[in-house]
């Protein structure tokens, strides 16, 4: 019994640090966020899609989630829709939608 669980440490240790960067990852995305007025100014003047309808692309992207949150943040040079889905078995699910286009960029 003793050598099975030796070798399972090696994969929870991984497993832990995998979800602590994609904590990191999910933080740093959310940092630059604009606050409702810009993204309404955003969405009004340069051409962002709606947020509705990134939330409803999102749910396209994991179906049977519920979105908890919908923030547009800049990213380098870009406005992107960074939404968190949350999953029935309770992992968080974070879809980031390109805001020109609407076209999803990462599902992670």
């Amino acid at each position: 019994m003793f050598w099975p669980m030796r070798l399972m440490w090696p994969i929870i240790v991984w497993w832990g640090l995998a979800g602590a960067a994609h904590a990191q990852s999910a933080s740093a995305a959310l940092q630059d966020c604009l606050p409702p007025r810009e993204m309404q100014a955003a969405v009004a003047s340069k051409g962002i899609v709606a947020p509705a309808a990134a939330v409803m692309t999102a749910r396209r992207q994991v179906p049977n989630a519920e979105v908890v949150r919908a923030n547009l943040c800049r990213s380098s040079d870009t406005l992107v829709y960074v939404i968190m889905a949350l999953q029935k078995d309770g992992r968080i699910v974070q879809v980031m939608i390109d805001g020109s286009s609407g076209r999803v960029k990462s599902v992670h």
